[in-house]
Formats: C-alpha cells, sequence, structure tokens
C-alpha cells in the first residue's frame, strides 16, 4: 500500500530552481555561429541529465520517448509553492521534524521529482538524504541517476558521487557520467571527471572526458580543465583549459585545429576566435605547411541593419619552395543598404603573385581566379515617369594573373561606368525602354578612352493561349572618345545603327502515353527576324565586346556580341523547333528538346575586329539539345553544335546519370570539341570522358570516386577515389578521399581529405565535401542519405 503525506517547507520558491540545472543551451539562431570543441564540453550541464545504461542503438525520437516515458507522473493537485509531497510504501516520523520513506518513494517540489529507495527528510533544514538508488528529475525532462544524494531542496544545492546523467534539449541529446558532482547553489555547479557524449542511447563510440568542470549561470561561464576528446579508445584532441558559454552563444576562444595534407606537404593551422561584440567577430590562425612556411590568417566579420561585409586575409612570409616572399591574399566583401531602393558594395580581391592560386589552390579554383576583380558600386532601384528605374554607378579594375606560360590578358578598367535601364508597360501591351551608358577605359598597354552609349526601344506584345508576336524597333547611338596613344592621335567617333526585329512563336499541346505514364506534349515552332543594317566598325575601339558562344539560345538575339563595342549586321530569319513533355497529372516538366538553324540574306558579316567580311554559306550552323529523364532513375542530355561549313560536329556534350536513390549515382559525360584550345601553344581536338559514381557497398559505407580523361592527347585531368562511413546510431561519420589532378601542362597535384564528423559537437579534418559536390553530378552526403 502506498502512503501519502504532506510537508510544507519554511523555504520558499525554490520550485525548479534546484537540482542539477546549471545552464541552457541557447538557440543558435544568430549569422555568427562559434562551435568551438570545448562548448560541448558544458552540454552536460546546460541542463540535468538522465543515468543510462549503454544497451543498444537508438535514436533521437527513441530516445526522446523513452526519457519522457521513464518520467515519474505527479500525483495530485498542484502543491503550492515551496510545499513538499513524498509518496511511498512506507513512511514514518514526526510532523514539521522528520521523515524517513521506504519503497518506491517518491519526493516531489515544484517541478522536481526525486524517486528512490530510501529517503531521509529533515524538515527543519529543509534537505533530503537518498539512498539504495535515485533518480532525480527536472520539469524540463532531464534526469541524473547514482546511488546516493545529499540535496537541499530550499537552496538547490548538493553532492552527488558516481552521477550519471541523460537529456534531450531542442533535438540534441546527451549522455554520460561524473564521479562527483557538487550543486553549489542553482547557479554553480561542479564536477570532477567527466565524460559524455551527444550518441543516441547505448551508443558509446566517442566522448569527452575532463578532470573538473565548472559553471556558472549567473555569468554564463564555463570552464575545463585537462578535457581530452577520445574515439574508439584513443585521445585525439587534449585542452589543458578552456572557458566558454553555456548557452550555445559566442565566446573567445580556441577552435577546432585544421590539418591538411597534399602536394606541399602537411598543412596545420591552429585558429583562435574572438567575440568582439554582438555584431563583430574575427578569427586569427597561427600555422604552416611542411614544404613552404610558416602561415597566419585572419578573417572579420561586421553586421549592422544596415551593412554587413567580411575581410579574409592569408600572409606567408618565407616560402621555400618559390622565388616569391611575402606571399599573401586579400579578399575584402562589403554590402550597404544606404535606403530601400539605394545600395551600394565593395568587392576587393588581390594576391601577391600570378603563381598564387597555382601553388596554393586546386585545378577549379585556379581556373576560377584569373581576373581578380576590384570593384565599388552604388545601385538604384525605383519608379521614375510612371515606369521602373535601373541605375548603377561602378568602379572596377582587375588584377590579372598569368598562365603557366606567363601568358595575360588584361581588361580595361572601368573608371567610371554609369548605367541606367528604365522600362514603362503601355496601354495596349506596349513597352517603351531606354538603355543609357557612359563609361571610361583604362589600361595602360592599349588605347583609353570613354563611350556613350544611347538605345531607346519600343515594342508590343500580341499574345494569345497558343501564340504570340513581338515586334521591336531599337536605335542603338554609340559615340566615343579616345585619347592619344604612342602615334596615334586622339579622335571622337561614333556609330548609329536602326535595329528591328520580330519574334513569333505557336504552342501545340496534345496528350500522350509513354512507357504507362500519361504526358502533356508540346509542340513549339518559333521564327526570329532581325534587322541591323551593315556598318564596318573596325575603325572602333573594343573596349569590352566579345563573341557569345554559339547555341540554340544565341538564333534568338539580336546582337551575337556581349558589351556595345561590336553590333552584328543581320537580315536573317532564326527558326526553332522545341518540344517538351509534362506529366499530366502533376504538370512536372521531364523532358525537352529543340533544334534550330538561322538563315541568311544578307551575306555580310560584322567580324569582331570590326571589318566587314562575306559569309561564306547562307545559312548558319545548326544547334541541337534535349535533356530530361528518359526513363524512370535515368537522366540524360547534350547539347551539339553542328558546322555546316565543313559538315561536321564543331562541339558535342552528352551526359547521362543513373541515380534510383539519393547516395547511389553513377554518371557519365563526354566531350568534343573539333578545334579547342587543347594546350598553351596550339589547337586540336579536344575528346574528354567524365566518369563518376556513389554507391553503397554497405548501407552505411559507400563509396565515391571521379574520373576525368582526356583522350586527346591521353592524359588524366582528374582522379579522385574516397569512401564515406556512418555508424549505425549516426552518432559519428568519417570520409577518407585522395585526389590527384593537373596542374599544369605536365604537372600533377595530390590532395589527401579526412574528415571525422561527431554529431552535434564538431568536424575534424579537411572536410572535401565541395569537391564531391562539383565533381560527382547527384552527390549527397552519406550522414544525409538515410533517416532511420
Amino acid at each position: 500500500m502506498s502512503h501519502v503525506s504532506k510537508f510544507v517547507s519554511a523555504a520558499q520558491g525554490c520550485g525548479g530552481q534546484g537540482g542539477l540545472s546549471v545552464g541552457a543551451a541557447g538557440r543558435r539562431t544568430r549569422r555568427f555561429v562559434c562551435k568551438p570543441l570545448v562548448l560541448a564540453l558544458v552540454w552536460a550541464f546546460c541542463s540535468t541529465a538522465h543515468a543510462q545504461t549503454f544497451e543498444g542503438c537508438h535514436h533521437a525520437a527513441g530516445d526522446a520517448a523513452a526519457l519522457a516515458a521513464s518520467a515519474p507522473v505527479a500525483d495530485g493537485a498542484a502543491l503550492p509553492a515551496g510545499a513538499t509531497r513524498i509518496r511511498a510504501d512506507k513512511i514514518a516520523g514526526q510532523t514539521g521534524v522528520r521523515a524517513l520513506a521506504e519503497g518506491d518513494v517518491v519526493v516531489e517540489r515544484g517541478n522536481e521529482v526525486l524517486q528512490a529507495q530510501r529517503i531521509d527528510y529533515d524538515q527543519p533544514d529543509d534537505t533530503v538524504t537518498a539512498e539504495g538508488g535515485f533518480t532525480l528529475t527536472r520539469g524540463d525532462g532531464a534526469q541524473v541517476r547514482g546511488d546516493a544524494l545529499q540535496y537541499d531542496l530550499g537552496k538547490g544545492g548538493g553532492r552527488v558521487r558516481d552521477a550519471e546523467f541523460e537529456a534531450e534539449h531542442e533535438g540534441r541529446r546527451l549522455q554520460g557520467s561524473g564521479a562527483e558532482l557538487v550543486l553549489h547553489d542553482p547557479q554553480r555547479t561542479s564536477a570532477k571527471q567527466v565524460r559524455f557524449n551527444t550518441c543516441g542511447r547505448g551508443d558509446n563510440p566517442w566522448y569527452v572526458e575532463a578532470a573538473e568542470l565548472q559553471t556558472d549561470r549567473s555569468r554564463n561561464i564555463g570552464s575545463v580543465k585537462h578535457a581530452k576528446l577520445v574515439f574508439k579508445g584513443v585521445p585525439v584532441l587534449y585542452a589543458p583549459w578552456a572557458d566558454f558559454p553555456l548557452n550555445g552563444g559566442r565566446k573567445s576562444g580556441f577552435l577546432v585545429p585544421v590539418a591538411k595534407i597534399g602536394s606541399n606537404g602537411t598543412e596545420l593551422e591552429v585558429p583562435y576566435y574572438f567575440n568582439v561584440a554582438p555584431n563583430y567577430d574575427a578569427t586569427l590562425a597561427l600555422g604552416g605547411i611542411s614544404a613552404r612556411g610558416a602561415t597566419a590568417r585572419g578573417e572579420m566579420r561586421y553586421l549592422m541593419p544596415e551593412y554587413h561585409g567580411q575581410v579574409q586575409a592569408r600572409y606567408m612570409p618565407h616560402d621555400r619552395r618559390s622565388p616569391h616572399k611575402n606571399r599573401y591574399e586579400l579578399r575584402w566583401q562589403h554590402d550597404h543598404r544606404i535606403t530601400p531602393q539605394l545600395q551600394a558594395g565593395i568587392r576587393l580581391h588581390q594576391v601577391s603573385d600570378d603563381d598564387y592560386y597555382r601553388d596554393f589552390y586546386g585545378r577549379n579554383e585556379v581556373a576560377e581566379n584569373v581576373q581578380l576583380e576590384r570593384q565599388a558600386w552604388l545601385a538604384f532601384e525605383g519608379s521614375a515617369a510612371g515606369g521602373a528605374l535601373h541605375a548603377k554607378a561602378e568602379a572596377r579594375q582587375y588584377q590579372t594573373l598569368s598562365d603557366a606560360q606567363g601568358r595575360k590578358d588584361k581588361p580595361y578598367a572601368l573608371l567610371p561606368r554609369l548605367s541606367l535601364h528604365w522600362q514603362k508597360q503601355g496601354l495596349g501591351n506596349i513597352k517603351t525602354a531606354v538603355y543609357a551608358q557612359f563609361a571610361r577605359f583604362e589600361q595602360r598597354q592599349k588605347q583609353d578612352g570613354s563611350r556613350a552609349v544611347l538605345y531607346p526601344q519600343i515594342s508590343r506584345d500580341f499574345h494569345t493561349q497558343w501564340w504570340y508576336v513581338r515586334p521591336k524597333a531599337g536605335l542603338h547611338l554609340t559615340h566615343y572618345r579616345l585619347d592619344r596613344f604612342g602615334g596615334t592621335p586622339a579622335r571622337k567617333v561614333a556609330r548609329i545603327l536602326p535595329v528591328a526585329n520580330v519574334d513569333a512563336g505557336m504552342n501545340f499541346e496534345r496528350r500522350t502515353r509513354l512507357f504507362g505514364q500519361n504526358f502533356l506534349q508540346t509542340l513549339e515552332p518559333r521564327l526570329f527576324y532581325n534587322y541591323i543594317p551593315k556598318k564596318p566598325q573596325n575603325h572602333l575601339p573594343n573596349f569590352d565586346a566579345s563573341e557569345n558562344s554559339f547555341s540554340y539560345a544565341q538564333l534568338f538575339r539580336e546582337n551575337l556580341y556581349s558589351g556595345n563595342d561590336r553590333i552584328n549586321n543581320s537580315n536573317s530569319l532564326s527558326f526553332g523547333l522545341q518540344t517538351r513533355l509534362f506529366e499530366a497529372q502533376s504538370g512536372a516538366e521531364r523532358f525537352r528538346a529543340g533544334i534550330g538553324q538561322k538563315f541568311y540574306f544578307d551575306a555580310d558579316d560584322v567580324l569582331p575586329d570590326g571589318h566587314v567580311a562575306r559569309r561564306p554559306r547562307s545559312k548558319s550552323d545548326i544547334a541541337a539539345f534535349a535533356g530530361g529523364n528518359i526513363a524512370r532513375n535515368w537522366h540524360a542530355d547534350t547539347r551539339l553544335h553542328y558546322n555546316q561549313t565543313v559538315r561536321a560536329l564543331e562541339h558535342a556534350d552528352a551526359g547521362v546519370r543513373y541515380q534510383p536513390a539519393a547516395g547511389k549515382v553513377i554518371s557519365f559525360r563526354y566531350k568534343y570539341g573539333r578545334k579547342e584550345e587543347t594546350h598553351p601553344v596550339g589547337y586540336g581536338r579536344l575528346r574528354q570522358l567524365d566518369a563518376a559514381f556513389q554507391w553503397p557497398l554497405r548501407p552505411n559505407l559507400h563509396a565515391l570516386g571521379r574520373f576525368n580523361y582526356a583522350l586527346s592527347p591521353g592524359k588524366a585531368l582528374e582522379q579522385m577515389l574516397g569512401l564515406e562511413y556512418r555508424s549505425n546510431c549516426r552518432c559519428w561519420s568519417a570520409t577518407v578521399a585522395a585526389q590527384r589532378y593537373a596542374g599544369g601542362q605536365d604537372k600533377y597535384k595530390h590532395a589527401l581529405f579526412f574528415t571525422l564528423q561527431l554529431k552535434d559537437l564538431s568536424n575534424l579534418g579537411n572536410n572535401p565535401f565541395e569537391i564531391f559536390r562539383s565533381g560527382i553530378p547527384g552527390y549527397r552526403q552519406t550522414n544525409e542519405v538515410s533517416k532511420k
């Protein structure tokens, strides 16, 4: 039989303030979130925890349910503040003095519940001693267990030996133990010989161990002594002392060291994080590269209501492998919102020498960073004269990096460029638009000058549900003022060209059934007539014009050149035919294909150098494309450029991908170019094969790789092979990969990647995620593939 007795303590208001709750892991919703390793060391004491025995693999949802189910249910009405209720099989004692209870004892005070086999409650001192095993449960469901407990219900303090704990907080879980846990008061806690992890119940592959830990919720500060991270019984990190925030926020301190292995040897970096202010932070990392020398890296971030940005820098004073000294890289990105309509920004990117990217970065980064931009801009978006107005003022320069043979082609600097685009939709679907621009171009090795452009346009849209006709007319006016250059005198020159075109198309639909599925198929013929009179332009400079690549979309552009210095003459008609397949039920597009060609009524052609030449034929090359889901789990796409003059393929790009599920993908791609720059001093036939895969060897072990090979001249461009492993209980994952890629015409570079990811704690090593993502179409991280 269960007995119930009520005692009212003289202490008031202890409620949920006692017990083992000494901190709260805060929500991480700020823009800047720092995750030092030692932050996890306090997680065990950010809320009280529950003892457990490692007995199998559980997952977050099951752990949370088990923890909630194990919590005792309060009996009877809610207690008044400061009141204590005791339930047990047997209770003895004197009212107002002492109570002894045995057999399934439950002590309730506020939102705390203590379960034990025996308790001794001293009512005048408001203290309870539990023996024979106990469980202390807080109002948030967190629990702690042990053999014996001395606890002051009024002060919220006590002492536990050989404590075990378990907690759930905002989807994150913690389990562990401590040799001794001292609760000084509701705000301060200390512990000795602490060991814990954030895995699921029954999973203990790694843990954090500390000789001593202290927390103070009033100051939101915790500290730890002699802490180490142990993985599979092997210590991998050690910290003699550290302090950290208790709420998961930001605090100055050391971050996890970064290690890399590659062609430059071993690179090690130890970062230190500075929490300067709530909206400012910085990181300073000191380290070294074994084959080159010492390095220093810094980053600063700032965030204000009106602006935000970051500055990044890296410096190497002495490079043993290079003749360059004082090597550095500097980046600055700043965005400023002056008003809702007025925006501004700065972009700065600079390196110390032409070889910097080749020495310190991979193949893709080298290709993407030839022209390093320095730009400042001011942009306005609003309305004017009843229409939409976009205006922009900018200044732009470049640092041009030479290739391995020392060649470089530096573009003109814009000092400045002022652009304006205004458009208005009027009655009868008539649209008027004006494009205007003024730019000053400067380049030390070429002729400088200024250019003004004015391009007023008018168009109208006639359309129904199944056809459209869009005529357009405009006048392109360009004026140059060119400076003296060498023996070339200063001069002024202008160009005026009318532009007229008509874009028309139709859309036919039919319902069809393919591969046992209902589809809606479209047939979309399109005509584009374009007229621009012939005008030689070899007397004009070429500041920023270049010829666009031939494609299906280019057939329907009025100008084949980008920029404003070259405008092709045109008296042509483009014809295109496109078809698309949509799922009848969902409306999702599954496949599209098209083919097109341009027919010339005038044989004259404006070349990139501005001269007028005769076309060898009356029609253009043929552009075709196709792509989509060709079968269940199969995706294919291709783009073709057929040269009508030589009657051969000019360019071809075709790929196929098989992906039956996330984390299962095999892809092949073939690229062909009849006349491409295949080596630094000449052109030849380009033929490349690119194969990539990600495939499970076991449910939690994936193999992945990429092989990019140039059939001409028979050279591997990139080789990559790796493994990704995720533990059965999803508490940790590891990735190891090796990469070898061409770093020049006859040079190769290599890199070795290893990453250990610990659930809700940190990542150790050098993460190759971006390399996998860019090299393997459809790649998914292994720990995201399946949710159990």
